[in-house]
């Protein structure tokens, strides 16, 4: 046989043995996506349906109460800067609106820093472990001629397409609604002078839209010095999401376990400058437009399933539709593939990595002065794998500038994932939670890619779940801190059933939480 046979042999050998071997991988993936088998979490020797839900004479008044909540301002423009006027204006509504949380002896109500809310409601049973529900109060500012209808209005409208009741406003979603869903079940319980066994805290911080650091910065630390520690705790989060994950019809429930970092960063540059007519060679804005260049060309790494993102998917894997399926349920095969698609678009591209965004730049006074300076702000969001550390060596090595002037201006890590899955009491009540009042729901872990007030209270607990319990569309979800925000009236009934769900749940814990431990990526 000559060698030109002998090469073209082997070739189709390894061709051959490759191709097996590829065939044989594919049948095993069919094989695992075809056999998979949903997560069950059942309640604590309790049915689904069992429990007494709230009344419908009570439900029907929460809508104009929310309403009225929404008619009240109460927004933070930066750091320090809120509306003072309108937060003590929105306690006296609250006292005014649930009177009987204000005046059960077993509820203790305090303000904190002034504008901050913290309730202790005491249980009968002293030895059993404590929790905590949080919202905030505060919110963004509008822009008040971009609206349909007035923000501050207190507006229920009919939509015009479905007839369905629309509670308009700012704050319905963010945050609102987790704060009057949980007053709502609390005023309901002790109305009905309902007292847990189990103590638990509810807190609402005033400025967590520019920081939280007045607000449940001041609860935590008060929480501390009394030698508080929480079994877990419960903030807001994504709202469960309809139609937005490819393959996946039915809702999902996005429960962050965790929460991205941030870091601001400052560049600037030096340079020589002097009349347009006769430009330098090298100049300040051309170093400071390359440095900007070089960190959107070579982003931060791709960190898919070091994360709970990769178990996100491994979730979701028992309700996607083929071939979505198929690929969810192996990761281990398609995790790159899946990777890849995901950094293309921006919405998944924050889940899988750091994000860098460049938010302000600034150069220049005159058109015809070539200026001396040039600098720019970077906003990063970090992903719960990488440190603040490697974030600023990667910045530093692709910006490759001695001219170029980096300083950190703020920073946080992003914070420890939280254990979850069947066997985790605090995971198991939020997920039997969102199947109770949400029942075709897929719940699933995830990351919390933006921030909120857990990271003034990361010392309390190691198990932190985020969500904010009302159903939205991908064509609804520009509204949350966007123009027109709304939430239908239905949306007000759910939210606070869901909170009487976890408050009337929650005896029934255990009464110490599991060790902190994650789960590997892409365990069920």
């Amino acid at each position: 046989m000559s060698l030109h046979r002998r090469v073209c042999a082997a070739v189709g050998m390894v061709v051959l043995v490759l191709a097996s071997v590829l065939v044989l991988l594919l049948v095993v993936a069919v094989i695992r996506a075809a056999t998979l088998e949903e997560a069950d979490y059942p309640e604590f020797g309790m049915n689904r349906g069992d429990r007494e839900e709230l009344p419908s004479w009570y439900l029907k008044g929460l809508p104009e109460l929310m309403a009225k909540a929404l008619a009240i301002p109460t927004v933070s423009s930066a750091p320090g800067d809120y509306d003072r006027e309108q937060l003590l204006r929105f306690h006296h509504f609250l006292r005014e609106s649930f009177p009987d949380v204000f005046n059960k002896s077993y509820i203790k109500v305090e303000t904190v820093n002034t504008y901050s809310l913290l309730f202790t409601i005491t249980g009968s049973e002293t030895d059993l472990q404590p929790y905590m529900l949080t919202g905030h109060m505060d919110v963004v500012p509008v822009v008040k001629e971009r609206w349909t209808h007035d923000p501050w209005g207190g507006l229920i409208i009919p939509d015009a397409d479905t007839g369905e009741d629309y509670i308009w406003g700012r704050g319905a979603i963010d945050n609102k609604l987790g704060v009057m869903g949980i007053m709502m079940a609390l005023q309901y319980l002790a109305q009905t002078d309902f007292q847990p066994s189990r103590s638990f805290y509810v807190a609402f911080g005033h400025d967590e839209e520019v920081s939280g650091i007045d607000g449940a910065g001041h609860i935590g630390k008060l929480l501390q010095e009394r030698n508080v520690e929480l079994d877990f705790l419960l903030d807001e989060g994504m709202p469960i999401v309809e139609d937005v994950i490819k393959g996946i019809s039915s809702p999902v429930a996005i429960v962050g376990v965790t929460e991205k970092g941030r870091m601001t960063l400052k560049l600037e540059v030096e340079g020589e400058g002097g009349h347009s007519s006769m430009p330098p060679l090298d100049s300040a804005v051309q170093h400071l437009a390359s440095a900007l260049h070089n960190l959107g060309q070579y982003q931060q790494p791709i960190l898919f399933g070091q994360g709970p993102e990769a178990d996100t998917f491994a979730y979701l894997a028992p309700k996607a539709s083929w071939p979505y399926k198929l690929v969810y349920a192996n990761l281990w095969l398609f995790r790159p593939l899946l990777a890849f698609i995901m950094s293309r678009s921006r919405d998944t591209n924050t889940i899988i990595r750091t994000t860098t965004a460049a938010t302000i730049v600034r150069s220049g006074f005159k058109a015809n002065v070539v200026p001396t300076t040039a600098d720019a702000v970077i906003n990063h969001r970090i992903h719960p794998a990488q440190s603040v550390d490697q974030v600023i060596q990667h910045d530093l090595k692709v910006i490759d500038d001695p001219l170029v002037k980096v300083t950190v201006l703020a920073q946080m890590e992003a914070h420890p994932v939280s254990p979850y899955g069947s066997e985790v009491p605090g995971w198991r009540l939020v997920s039997n939670a969102i199947h109770h009042h949400f029942p075709s729901t897929t719940v699933t872990p995830g990351v919390m890619v933006a921030n909120t007030d857990t990271s003034q209270y990361l010392h309390l607990t190691p198990c932190i779940y985020r969500l904010t319990p009302v159903i939205m569309t991908k064509k609804s979800l520009p509204i949350i801190h966007g123009d027109d925000e709304r939430i239908p009236s239905s949306a007000v009934a759910e939210a606070a059933g869901f909170f009487h769900h976890i408050i009337s749940a929650a005896d029934r814990q255990p009464k110490r939480p599991l060790p902190h431990s994650s789960r590997s990526a892409g365990e069920l």
